[in-house]
């Protein structure tokens, strides 16, 4: 097991690999309207006013859009089955605020009341500080989710007030999106839980005590930027940098619309009881600056959500036929303190990875990955497994955010 979570984390580059981020995912596409009042909030010629926003940029792991404001209204366009920002810019592209309802500054497109038939429609909005408020708040209309949901959520709705502040990495005052120079941050967190079900035996989480969980960065980078002879580096933050963040692994031009993927650690030492040979640490807050070939700087905020307050256990259970061969694997999705919660509203993808203890792979759905198209419910392989050699189960998840999850189970 040494070697386990290493392997997993290494394996996530490989796994963001396979996303188109132009959201295209399988997926349907919704509308997003919303109106600007044509009266001035303006208070002094230095403090911009919701009327001064010109531009809607919609932001995801996944995908970019800039839209122009035309006489007061917009329409954006936002990808089922993620979470998305809305940053309303100046003329200038100059950040004025975003979107932010019920205290989340996202809107979570999970379980929609008409599916691809959604119209979501926030008629007028207001500037609160940096907040956009909409009159029409579609949480539990057009966006089916509970008050559970929503405080789960809330910590991580943080993350976007963070990433609204990374539309210009490189500080020339143009949206990175528009020269396809985009950069997104976010974590990798590798968690053991216990042991999975099987057949008429429950699944056994474990303890708090033994709830021990890896951490990385990985950071990606838009099509036009690249890197030459592993040339990156990531430092920070500004604020009490750390001296041991160390490149964990990169890919150079991985397809769609990514140039890179990197991705980054600090290696700690591993305390006694802990189940891996690794003890990845986690990264606080704050400004981290992101250097390419050794002249290229990039500034990059970066929010940590509390994976333990926010985590989604997906919990499995092995059914076999008579001859003790898989033929499925059915799935639970709940919150540290036991509530069930509807996997749309959180997650946008499920992959399982079935390992023996030297952590060779003869199982993974990694080309029938579940999504809200499929539905979150059980894993079907087309013919039986056999599992006479199973020591691992890695249950991979992407939050609304793009963090990922490696959820293992021995």
């Amino acid at each position: 097991m040494k070697k386990i979570i290493s392997l997993f984390i290494a394996f996530a580059l490989l796994v963001s690999c396979q996303k188109d981020n132009n959201g295209n995912q399988g997926n349907g596409k919704i509308a997003i309207k919303g109106t600007i009042p044509g009266k001035s909030q303006k208070k002094s010629a230095e403090i911009s006013s919701l009327t001064d926003a010109k531009k809607v940029l919609v932001f995801s792991k996944y995908y970019y859009s800039l839209t122009d404001i035309v006489n007061g209204s917009f329409t954006v366009i936002g990808q089922i089955g993620t979470g998305v920002a809305l940053i309303f810019l100046d003329v200038n592209n100059k950040y004025i605020g975003n979107l932010s309802a019920q205290g989340l500054n996202m809107l979570p497109l999970g379980s929609l009341s008409n599916g691809e038939n959604t119209t979501i429609d926030l008629s007028t909005l207001t500037l609160v500080g940096k907040s956009v408020i909409p009159s029409h708040d579609p949480f539990g209309k057009e966006i089916q989710i509970s008050e559970t949901e929503i405080n789960s959520l809330k910590a991580i709705g943080g993350f976007y007030e963070s990433i609204a502040k990374n539309i210009d990495t490189d500080n020339d005052g143009i949206p990175d999106v528009l020269s396809n120079k985009q950069l997104v941050i976010f974590t990798i967190y590798g968690i053991y839980c216990g042991h999975w079900g099987y057949n008429n035996t429950l699944p056994v989480l474990t303890d708090i005590s033994h709830f021990f969980v890896n951490y990385s960065l990985e950071i990606d980078g838009g099509k036009d930027l690249t890197f030459s002879n592993g040339n990156i580096a990531l430092s920070g933050p500004v604020i009490d940098p750390y001296t041991d963040i160390t490149t964990w692994g990169y890919k150079l031009n991985p397809g769609g619309d990514l140039g890179f993927l990197s991705s980054f650690c600090r290696q700690g030492i591993p305390p006694v009881g802990f189940p891996w040979g690794t003890a990845f640490l986690p990264f606080k807050d704050g400004t981290y600056t992101l250097k390419l070939d050794g002249n290229r700087s990039f500034t990059l905020d970066y929010s940590n959500v509390d994976v333990k307050a926010n985590l989604v256990f997906v919990v499995p259970t092995l059914h076999t036929n008579s001859e003790g061969r898989l033929t499925s694997i059915s799935l639970e999705y709940k919150l540290q303190n036991g509530t069930v919660i509807n996997p749309e509203n959180i997650l946008t993808n499920i992959m399982v990875q079935l390992s023996d203890n030297q952590a060779n792979q003869f199982y993974v759905n990694d080309k029938k990955k579940l999504t809200i198209s499929t539905g979150f419910a059980s894993i079907t392989p087309d013919t039986p497994v056999d599992i006479s050699t199973l020591a691992n189960i890695g249950i991979w998840y992407d939050d609304l955010l793009g963090n990922q999850y490696a959820i293992i189970w021995q």
